[in-house]
């Protein structure tokens, strides 16, 4: 046997070789170290460096899914850095079992347990949701991750990917300069000590990572300042484009460093997220930003609109002899001519005249009880009272003034000095009977080509200087905040593109206003009677306002209920999740037969329960805020105002509905009964019951 002689010559020249082998294989195969990845980023369970009983799948959501998961599995990551530290996990699981756990473990199976994440059944092994847990120990450094799954026999959960976070508590105050990351920021020194974030522009951003919301956040307080218009704080999660939890208006203090502190609501704000502060508003620099702070208070949100019922108020209506600068009976007939039987009528439902102590004699015959057909004019002053006199007696909290065809020009003209006057007359009735008021723009027919601008001028000269509405004790506010709202937003059948009426709404807003937004029936899905591409304006809006008016109904209550499942329960579900107050429209019945030559009585008034049975599955739903459409709409037979009861209160020689078309008597006032009722059901001060408590006589 030939033995090894590390001293022979020729034993010596393979050793030497053996070693050159040996330190070329050092230098040419060994493979680098890899660099540490965070924990904090969302890693796919996927992209795991070892494992054990564990199978892909393809998810729903993209890419792959760790899958089949039985008790004792694992997957492990190698070379994942905790920083300073992680205090909570994230998982997106899946389960059509009972679930199971995640034990959280490092450096080996049987390493530190630094966590356990219970996993719930969610109904489907591709029904995803986000599973957030506690960890019991804090992690830091760099380690080999082990996630161990337990539970019962059988395949337990999927999982698509997995993240840790620091844990930031938003309920402490965070410093603007202290973000993880951001887009357009530079910072300066602030005078109220430390640091603040400047020059913000449109667009711009700081990004927190991993703030702890806990059980829930409902207000946000920034500490701001801006020597400009302001603009809009916007709290989104997760992402740039992600879940909108609120958005806080910056107003202009008089100074980048004038600071003051302005208080939200968010909604949707539970657990861990990144959280990324946009900041938008006009051009150049908005505002200055010195810290931010979650509470679980929410902020001041009394005022006259939320959680109340207010109708629209047409006020259109003139007669020859009023004394207004139209001087034609204007919307009582096509052609502004005195209104003849079968000729020029364009109204549907005709007024009780009982109340009026002004009214005007028409070319129609006698009514069947012998009474002189005559009509009222909304230009005098007595007759607005009188419907305001209504909105107190019946429990109407106020109306949505109509406001038609602004323009830049201040070049005066009958209609406009007719709608001004008008606008006056509203203002002194509801301060004389205790009602709120708010202007409502509806853009129909205005100019493609100026209407932002028309609006803009509008406002400022008309509205707020010379008539001083806003200045009105009267006149509604929400927050704080002034109340306006703009009619016919994203209508594929009206004018104005979404830049514009984004233009138009931060407009409002820089001004510290609250915008109502009159939108269509299908906002929420961009079909039918929307146009496409305004979700962003939709969920700028404080307050939403679907048009429901003849979208429904020719099904009686059944066309209600599917309008219930289908529109009102989806809508108000978005609006409660984006902090944005829904108002949906409440309405009577439907018909315009003699301004159309339509179907009479088109969509019938059910004698009350058609507009009760609306108004029951929105309280049902959680709904408090309603718009009735409309108070004195003749025109279109939307009418709550007093209304002829039935043949005898009419001219006997031209047909008009009457509120016994359905076969049921009614007083003139009942609608105006219902109407209090509905807002007594809102405001939980009567029981919800399915048919409607309100008398018919």
């Amino acid at each position: 046997m030939q033995t090894f002689n590390p001293r022979s010559k020729r034993n010596v020249i393979v050793v030497w070789l053996l070693m050159a082998v040996l330190l070329l294989t050092q230098f040419t195969f060994s493979p680098s170290v890899a660099s540490a990845a965070s924990a904090f980023n969302q890693t796919a369970a996927s992209e795991f460096s070892s494992q054990s009983g564990i199978q892909l799948e393809s998810s729903s959501e993209g890419g792959q899914n760790v899958a089949f998961i039985d008790n004792g599995d694992y997957i492990a990551f190698t070379n994942v850095d905790f920083g300073s530290g992680a205090t909570s996990f994230q998982a997106r699981v899946a389960s059509n079992a009972s679930g199971g756990n995640i034990e959280i473990r490092l450096d080996s199976l049987t390493g530190t347990v630094i966590g356990i994440c219970a996993v719930p059944g969610t109904g489907g092994w591709q029904n995803w949701t986000t599973q957030t847990c506690t960890l019991s120990g804090n992690a830091t450094g760099v380690h080999t991750l082990y996630l161990k799954f337990t539970g019962g026999s059988g395949n337990l959960f999927n999982i698509l990917w997995f993240k840790f976070a620091s844990g930031l508590s938003a309920f402490s105050q965070i410093e603007a300069e202290a973000y993880n990351s951001q887009s357009g920021i530079q910072t300066e020194a602030s005078s109220e000590g430390g640091q603040n974030i400047g020059w913000i522009d449109n667009g711009d951003y700081v990004l927190f990572n991993g703030i702890d919301f806990g059980a829930g956040a409902t207000s946000l307080q920034a500490r701001v300042a801006s020597n400009a218009s302001g603009g809009n704080i916007e709290v989104r999660l997760d992402s740039l484009g992600g879940t909108l939890a609120g958005t806080c208006p910056v107003p202009g203090t008089g100074g980048w460093q004038n600071w003051v502190t302005v208080t939200c609501a968010v909604a949707n704000a539970t657990g861990i997220h990144n959280v990324y502060f946009k900041f938008t508003g006009g051009a150049g620099n908005l505002f200055n930003v010195n810290w931010f702070k979650f509470g679980t208070t929410p902020p001041v949100t009394g005022g006259d609109v939320v959680g109340k019922i207010f109708a629209g108020y047409q006020g259109w209506f003139n007669a020859v002899g009023d004394g207004s600068p139209n001087n034609g009976w204007v919307h009582w007939s096509k052609d502004n001519n005195i209104p003849t039987a079968n000729s020029n009528v364009n109204f549907e439902l005709y007024p009780d005249l009982r109340e009026y102590s002004k009214l005007y004699q028409t070319n129609l015959a006698n009514f069947g009880n012998g009474t002189q057909s005559k009509l009222f004019s909304s230009y005098d002053q007595e007759t607005v009272n009188k419907h305001f006199e209504w909105m107190q007696t019946y429990n109407i909290d106020g109306a949505a003034l109509q406001r038609f065809g602004a323009d830049e020009s201040d070049t005066p003209n009958n209609w406009k000095t007719n709608r001004d006057s008008v606008a006056i007359k509203v203002k002194n009735a509801a301060e004389i009977y205790n009602r709120k008021f708010y202007v409502m723009y509806d853009i129909t027919g205005m100019n493609a080509g100026n209407w932002v601008n028309a609006i803009k001028h509008d406002w400022t000269t008309n509205i707020v200087n010379n008539m001083n509405l806003t200045g009105s004790a009267a006149y509604a506010k929400q927050n704080g905040k002034t109340v306006v709202c703009i009619w016919g937003i994203g209508f594929n059948d009206r004018i104005g593109t979404a830049a514009e009426h984004a233009d138009l709404i931060s407009w409002f807003k820089n001004q510290g206003l609250y915008v109502i937004g009159g939108v269509p029936t299908y906002w929420r899905t961009g079909i039918n009677d929307s146009k496409p591409g305004f979700m962003s304006i939709y969920e700028s809006l404080d307050m939403l306002s679907p048009w429901f008016v003849g979208r429904f109904g020719l099904g009686g209550i059944s066309d209600v209920d599917n309008y219930s499942m289908n529109q009102y329960g989806p809508d108000f579900a978005y609006t409660q999740q984006r902090n944005i107050v829904y108002q949906p429209v409440i309405w009577p019945g439907f018909a315009w037969s003699n301004m159309k030559g339509q179907k009479r009585n088109e969509i019938p008034r059910l004698h009350g329960d058609f507009m009760w049975r609306q108004a029951y599955n929105m309280k049902n739903l959680g709904i408090n805020t309603g718009y009735i459409a409309m108070f004195d709409e003749y025109d279109e037979g939307t009418a709550i105002a007093k209304a002829a009861e039935n043949s005898s209160m009419i001219p006997t020689d031209q047909y008009f509905l009457t509120l016994d078309a359905d076969g049921v008597a009614v007083s003139s006032d009942f609608y105006l009964r219902l109407a209090g009722d509905i807002n007594r059901l809102f405001k939980g001060q009567i029981p919800i019951t399915v048919n409607h408590p309100t008398s018919h006589q």
